[in-house]
């Protein structure tokens, strides 16, 4: 075996030995000497070396137990400063406020209440102001407030305690609670902040100043009329004059008449007349109309009303709400008529009726009166039933119509009738807001336990509104030209629009017509009216503006232009057209309805002129 085998073989063993033996091996011999030159300044090197290096920075981590070390221990030295100095510290734990009175008393009377404030830290309370406030009237709303006067104190020592004594006024439903609001303001001693140490003291009203009773149905039909008693009683002295009760009415009620009369507007009664022995009644009447099951709500206040705005509520004593819900009726009859006519005209009216009862109905009855201030009682004109012109109006019954005998549930039917307005045209005395009425009862019995009968009714009721007769005429005369008009050559005409208007004002009046290419614009005669002419569509324009009733018999209105014909050999021997028809429109103030009228368009056949003669009508070469 090679020698430098055996040599790593013997070294093998040594490394994996228990024994060390490895430093115990034998030198080898060296083979020759080799000198290192070793340089003497590289001692000198590194110290310069390390002096350039930085020292490492501080981390975020260790500076941040550092600060909270010291905060830590500062902390304590604050809170031991504080603790060993309480003397000059003021704390609102160590106030408090101690309201002694009455916790229930009557809306409308005047309630004492004595305030304890007492000061039990070691340092003065300086410029101390003592602020109540409590509800004004019976809302919660925590803007709408009353506050007492500032109750300036001044300075309160450690350990002393000070009353003073207040006088409060609350208002609210029975059995409610008001809420007192004591509110202390004070500058701890020698500092210039201002702190709050507030308390709450709630009060319950035994009885309002006034109670309020609604007596109306809790159900109605659309439609129908509907009575609403509405009574005040004073339970206590009221502390105000002036007193007054409001009625809020819903969006669908129709108000119709009240007793009393109100005192402004209609919801408004002055209550001065109340007393503890004399009540305050008012019976408001009016309709309701809306869906089935629409919830329909009265919210009635008293109380006082604001100095500068007498339709509001200033201090509510007391507020009630009443829900009336609208319900199918028993036996519904549906009047079916346009809401508008014009005067003269035929108004055909039929009346649907169905039975809303789950049992049969019997011996059904219906009933319309007529009337309205242009009703014609000639004109009325029944199918089936009997008009009775006595007492103007048209009966249904059993011997005219079979159904009417027995009405299973659900079941259906109808009548009608027809009758024509006035012609209103040409009339000297004036009609204001011309209408036509159709009031409709029916009624029938429904059997109940035994033999008896439960009679069953509904009412309902149809306004028709008569339009007013609003119209335009229109006429020429001649001016100056050649008459008859010559060809190529120009004849100047005079135009007059007269307006006819019958009973109701009309709003928003405009007038118009075109202009035949062969005719020309020349100007206004009237300083008065608003009369324009558009060269781009050649259209004369009167902005009439508001029109009133009976206007072209007791007054006139007119506009006043003249025009310019100029007719082309192609003409010759015809009758040429000056105005092309005219358009009238406007809307009705009392039927709230727009009018549009036409009227025909004007030519040199100028029947309206006195000195014109046959054949001036014709153009002539």
């Amino acid at each position: 075996m090679p020698e430098n085998e055996n040599k790593i073989e013997d070294i093998k063993r040594r490394l994996y030995e228990p024994k060390d033996t490895v430093t115990h091996r034998t030198k080898e011999n060296i083979i020759h000497n080799i000198d290192h030159k070793v340089e003497q300044n590289w001692k000198q090197e590194d110290e310069n070396t390390s002096n350039k290096i930085r020292k490492p920075k501080t981390s975020i981590f260790k500076k941040f137990f550092i600060f909270s070390i010291v905060f830590f221990f500062l902390a304590i030295g604050v809170a031991f400063y504080l603790y060993s100095n309480n003397g000059t510290s003021v704390s609102n734990e160590y106030i408090d406020i101690t309201v002694i009175g009455n916790a229930f008393t009557k809306g409308g009377e005047e309630l004492p209440l004595q305030i304890e404030v007492t000061n039990r830290n070691k340092a003065n309370l300086e410029l101390v102001n003592l602020i109540v406030s409590f509800p004004n009237g019976a809302n919660n709303n925590s803007i709408d407030i009353t506050r007492l006067p500032r109750i300036t104190i001044g300075t309160i020592k450690p350990g002393e305690t000070i009353t003073k004594n207040i006088k409060v006024v609350l208002y609210g439903d029975e059995r409610s609670d008001r809420n007192i609001k004591i509110d202390l303001e004070y500058h701890p001693e020698s500092s210039n902040a201002i702190f709050t140490k507030s308390k709450d003291y709630p009060v319950n009203i035994s009885s309002a100043p006034l109670s309020l009773f609604v007596e109306a149905p809790d159900t109605v039909t659309s439609d129908q009329p509907v009575i609403v008693t509405v009574k005040a009683v004073l339970n206590t002295s009221l502390q105000n004059n002036g007193t007054v009760m409001q009625v809020s009415y819903p969006n669908n009620f129709i108000y119709e008449g009240a007793e009393p009369a109100p005192t402004l507007g209609n919801s408004m009664w002055s209550l001065d007349s109340l007393s503890l022995t004399n009540p305050v009644s008012v019976v408001i009447k009016g309709r309701i109309v809306g869906l089935d099951n629409d919830q329909q709500v009265f919210h009635v206040y008293a109380g006082t009303i604001k100095e500068n705005d007498k339709s509001n509520m200033d201090i509510v004593y007391n507020s009630l709400l009443h829900t009336i819900t609208i319900t199918k009726p028993f036996l519904e009859a549906n009047i079916i008529a346009k809401d508008t006519s014009s005067s003269g005209d035929i108004v055909e009216v039929k009346i649907l009726w169905v039975n809303n009862l789950p049992t049969k109905i019997t011996d059904g009855e219906i009933f319309v009166n007529l009337g309205g201030n242009v009703y014609d009682r000639t004109s009325v004109k029944p199918s089936k039933g009997f008009f009775d012109s006595f007492n103007n109006r048209i009966i249904w019954d059993r011997n005219y119509i079979d159904e009417l005998s027995n009405i299973e549930p659900g079941q259906s039917g109808e009548v009608d009738f027809s009758v024509s307005s006035k012609e209103l045209s040409g009339i000297q005395d004036l009609i204001k807001d011309p209408e036509l009425t159709f009031d409709v009862s029916i009624k029938g019995r429904q059997p109940s336990l035994g033999s008896t009968y439960t009679e069953v009714n509904n009412f309902s009721k149809k306004v028709v509104k008569i339009l007013s007769n609003f119209q335009i005429a229109a006429s020429a005369s001649y001016k100056a030209g050649p008459l008859p008009p010559k060809a190529e050559k120009k004849t100047d005409y005079v135009v007059t629009w007269s307006l006819l208007n019958g009973t109701n004002t009309i709003s928003e009046a405009v007038a118009r017509a075109s202009l035949p290419i062969y005719v020309n614009w020349v100007s206004s005669n009237s300083q008065r009216e608003n009369i324009t002419y558009n060269e781009s569509t050649r259209e004369v324009v009167w902005k009439i503006g508001t029109v009133r009733a009976n206007t072209g018999g007791n007054v006139d209105k007119e506009a006043v232009f003249t025009i310019s014909l100029s007719p082309s050999l192609s003409q010759v021997g015809s009758t040429p057209q000056l105005m092309k028809e005219i358009f009238l429109s406007g809307t009705d103030t009392f039927t709230n309805t727009q009018i549009n009228f036409k009227n025909g368009s004007i030519n040199t056949l100028l029947s309206g002129d006195i000195n014109f003669k046959s054949g001036d009508e014709r153009v002539v070469e």
